[in-house]
């Protein structure tokens, strides 16, 4: 597995952890560190990942519930919220990694970390935010 794909499954992992327990991001990272064997190279782009998603929240589920139109966020399973906030924030706000990249990963994490229905899921509500964003009509 990619470097970076286990880094976003680190972000995941504490963007859930944050939602969850509604704890502050540098008690929940801190916690994670000491109980998980990380390797240290995972950490920078994964702490990137949580950082932005967190510094963008409100930008990032304003565009997930315009998206979502059946869905309102509080009713989402909680992983599925946090892979979407880590990948639109890649979408919208990380330059050097295409839309694409970013929502195959997502549903790639999806079909490890959520339930079967997820990855369609994620993959339909992320393409409509890229299709939007790249300014191509939706289907």
């Amino acid at each position: 597995m990619a470097s970076r794909r286990k880094s976003r499954i680190i972000a995941m992992q504490i963007l859930y952890q944050m939602q969850l327990n509604e704890e502050p991001i540098r008690s929940v990272t801190n916690k994670f560190w000491m109980s998980q064997d990380i390797s240290f190279d995972l950490r920078p782009f994964a702490i990137e990942l949580v950082e932005g998603t967190t510094e963008n929240l409100e930008t990032i589920d304003a565009e997930l519930q315009t998206t979502s139109k059946n869905w309102k966020l509080h009713r989402m399973p909680i992983v599925d919220l946090s892979i979407l906030r880590m990948a639109t924030y890649e979408i919208l706000f990380v330059n050097d990694i295409d839309a694409a990249t970013s929502i195959n990963e997502a549903v790639e994490i999806a079909k490890s970390y959520s339930t079967p229905k997820s990855p369609k899921f994620i993959n339909g509500i992320l393409d409509n935010i890229r299709k939007r964003h790249e300014n191509i009509p939706a289907d």
